[in-house]
């Protein structure tokens, strides 16, 4: 009677193991497959509208500010360089003064203690 039991327990263990392993391919090749669509639509997406997804332009800003603390490694500009770094604008200097929410004018400075 143990040997049957024994040969029953053995058969339905194997069974079920075989049953885990193949649901939990189903399981990863469905998840694969909705990544897939996921990555189609986003293409389409991206070629249609012509805008370039999220993931793409943070990592792309990431990558650029990351840039400069990385070492033996620079930018093709420089540190701080810009495309205009050689004109040198002159602008006339002029007081700034706190516009007043209330009535709309600015407020007349105040006098120094």
């Amino acid at each position: 009677m143990n040997l049957i039991l024994d040969l029953v327990a053995g058969i339905l263990r194997g069974l079920t193991k075989v049953a885990l392993i193949a649901l939990t391919g189903v399981f990863l090749l469905a998840v694969l497959c909705i990544g897939m669509v996921f990555v189609l639509v986003t293409a389409m997406r991206y070629l249609l509208t012509g805008r370039r997804p999220a993931v793409f332009t943070t990592f792309t800003r990431f990558s650029q500010a990351a840039e400069q603390f990385r070492p033996g490694r620079r930018s093709a500009q420089g540190a701080g360089a810009y495309p205009d770094s050689g004109d040198v604008v002159d602008v006339q200097a002029h007081e700034v003064r706190p516009v007043n929410p209330v009535l709309g004018t600015s407020t007349p400075p105040k006098a120094a203690d």
